[in-house]
C-alpha cells in the first residue's frame, strides 16, 4: 500500500517541476500564409492625354498615348498565442495572413481614339503588357515575401503583459513590426517593375508603334 502512494505522488507532482524547467515567453512559433491577387483592370477613356496625366499626378510627356495606374496594398490579419502563467501573460502570433493585390489597377486611353480605331487597340495592346507584368509580379515574388516574413520572425520574441486590455496593443506592435520589415522586398519588387516596365517605354518604341497606323 506504501508503494502504491508513493508512486501516485511521484506522478503528481511531476509535471510541476517539468512545467517549471521550461523558460516562459522565450520564443513563438507563427505559421505564414501569402495570399495574392492579380486583379482586374480598368479601362477608362473619357480623358484626354493631358487631363488623365494630370489627375495622376504625372509629368506631360510627348510620348504618352495611354497610362497604366496599379497601386499595390498589402492586409495583414494575424492570429494571437496567449499564454497565462500567475499574473502573467505572454503574447505572441499564432498565424500570420497577408494579402497582397492591386485594389487599383487603371489602364487610361486618350479619348480621341475610338475604340474600334487601329489606334485604340495599339494602345490597349501596349497597356496590356504593364498590366501584365503588374499581375505576375505577385505570383513571382510571393516565395521572396514568404522568406522576408519568416526572416523577420526569427528576430521577434512574444512579449510578457500584466492585463488583458494590453494584449492587443501588443499584437498590432508586433505585427507593425513584421510589417516594416517587409518594406526592402516592397523597394524590390517596385524597383524591378519599373525596370520591365521601362524597357518597352522608350522613344525608339514610341516611333516602332506610332507606325503601326496612319492617324497618330
Amino acid at each position: 500500500m506504501k508503494k502504491l502512494l508513493l508512486f501516485l505522488y511521484c506522478f503528481l507532482v511531476w509535471p510541476v517541476f517539468a512545467q517549471n524547467a521550461m523558460p516562459f515567453c522565450t520564443s513563438m512559433t507563427t505559421r505564414v500564409h501569402v495570399r495574392t491577387h492579380i486583379g482586374n483592370p480598368k479601362y477608362v477613356t473619357r480623358y484626354s492625354k493631358q487631363e488623365f496625366l494630370k489627375k495622376e499626378g504625372r509629368p506631360a510627356d510627348p510620348y504618352t498615348l495611354g497610362l497604366t495606374v496599379a497601386e499595390l496594398a498589402m492586409n495583414t490579419k494575424t492570429t494571437p498565442s496567449i499564454e497565462k502563467r500567475g499574473a502573467q501573460i505572454c503574447v505572441g502570433l499564432s498565424d500570420l495572413e497577408v494579402e497582397l493585390d492591386y485594389p487599383n489597377l487603371t489602364v487610361y486611353i486618350d479619348k480621341k481614339y475610338a475604340p474600334s480605331s487601329c489606334e485604340f487597340k495599339i494602345i490597349k495592346d501596349h497597356e496590356n503588357y504593364h498590366v501584365m507584368v503588374v499581375q505576375q509580379s505577385l505570383p513571382f515574388f510571393r516565395k521572396d515575401i514568404e522568406d522576408a516574413l519568416y526572416k523577420a520572425l526569427k528576430d521577434l520574441s512574444p512579449k510578457i503583459v500584466k492585463t488583458n486590455k494590453d494584449i492587443q496593443p501588443t499584437l498590432e506592435k508586433l505585427t507593425d513590426s513584421l510589417v516594416q520589415s517587409m518594406q526592402p522586398v516592397l523597394k524590390h519588387i517596385n524597383a524591378k517593375l519599373l525596370e520591365k516596365n521601362a524597357a518597352i517605354d522608350t522613344p525608339e518604341m514610341y516611333r516602332a508603334t506610332t507606325k503601326m497606323c496612319k492617324n497618330w
